[in-house]
């Protein structure tokens, strides 16, 4: 699986790459390198998305908290951001409520939401590799038990 991906392709994707195979549990140790770079890539990926809506954000959150303030009234800028002029006086404590409902922010949010989830997708998957080796270990040792040996 190559990035970007989905919620729900990873979500299938992990759902077939979680099941461990007890009748060969050494070709199963030999895939958890792989499977850890796969999710790795993916994570790493989905990451710099969510820094990169982070930066996107931060600058337009600066410029429609200068819009809503009147201090963006320049009909070249307006023109650039295709916004039409906002005449309505609004005051300082005001500003984050129009800044929480505006469209074009909440736009990056929720994009930023989509790839952050992914990350901590990822970030769970990762988690639940590294500790593989020990769940394989106790399967043998359970397998070793049950044939009394």
């Amino acid at each position: 699986m190559k990035p970007p991906v989905t919620i729900e392709s990873l979500s299938n994707e992990w759902s077939q790459d979680s099941v461990i195979d007890q009748t060969e549990i050494s070709k199963e140790l030999s895939r958890i390198p792989n499977l850890h770079a796969k999710y790795l890539n993916i994570l790493s990926h989905h990451n710099l998305i969510v820094k990169k809506l982070n930066y996107e954000y931060n600058l337009l959150k600066k410029v429609k908290t200068e819009y809503y303030m009147g201090e963006l009234n320049n009909p070249d800028d307006l023109k650039e951001y295709e916004w039409e002029p906002f005449l309505k006086k609004v005051l300082r404590q005001d500003i984050p409520l129009y800044l929480d409902s505006d469209p074009d922010l909440n736009k990056i949010l929720i994009k930023k939401t989509i790839h952050q989830e992914i990350v901590d997708y990822c970030e769970r998957v990762i988690k639940e590799l590294s500790s593989r080796t020990w769940q394989m270990k106790s399967i043998v040792d359970w397998e070793r038990y049950i044939k009394g040996g």
